[in-house]
């Protein structure tokens, strides 16, 4: 069962959230080779009310530097050290009256049969694994932003602001949400 948490006010009000995944700074087993977030990354962060990461953030001075901006709360990928705000392996967050699940790898935790493009398993798979019907999926693992709608929920992938997969682009998502009303955009960035 996700652990479930209420964000905010259930109100009217608008609500901001950044989606971020990957951002790692490994020793040398990993080709992040110690990166950190870019500069136009931090600055495309501004005005997030909250992150959420979903998964593989590496060491937790990553997160430190998100929560210097906005709280950060997420779940946990392949590659995270202890931290509680990413502990969970799935979370549903109830933003301004809209329910947002939040899993690293949809095919391994089995509500997408593949990843890219994602086709979801079916909508009692969704159910079965939150718990609650659902607004958004938000998921990660492939390094490759994408944005779908799917049995009726937009299934958002941030992408990677640090280790993109070929072709894409450094990216994150950025939801609004707002008395049920959800706008959803992946902002791509251009990193030195």
């Amino acid at each position: 069962m996700a652990e479930n948490r209420k964000i905010g006010e259930a109100a009217a009000r608008r609500f901001r959230l950044g989606s971020v995944h990957d951002r790692r700074r490994p020793g040398p087993r990993h080709p992040a080779q110690g990166l950190d977030w870019p500069l136009p990354a931090l600055g495309a962060f501004k005005g997030a009310d909250l992150f959420v990461t979903l998964g593989d953030m590496g060491e937790k001075a990553g997160l430190d530097t998100l929560a210097r901006l906005a709280p950060v709360i997420g779940v946990r990928g392949r590659d995270d050290e202890d931290d509680p705000r990413t502990a969970a392996k799935l979370r549903v967050l109830e933003v301004a009256g809209s329910r947002i699940g939040c899993i690293f790898d949809p095919v391994e935790a089995g509500i997408a049969l593949q990843a890219d493009p994602p086709i979801g398993a079916g909508p009692e798979k969704v159910l079965q694994l939150f718990g609650v019907p659902l607004d958004v999926v938000l998921w990660a693992s492939t390094h490759a932003p994408s944005m779908a709608r799917i049995d009726g929920q937009l299934w958002l992938n941030p992408g990677s602001v640090t280790l993109p997969s070929k072709p894409a682009t450094a990216s994150f998502a950025r939801l609004t949400v707002a008395a049920g009303a959800i706008e959803s955009e992946i902002v791509s960035l251009s990193t030195p």
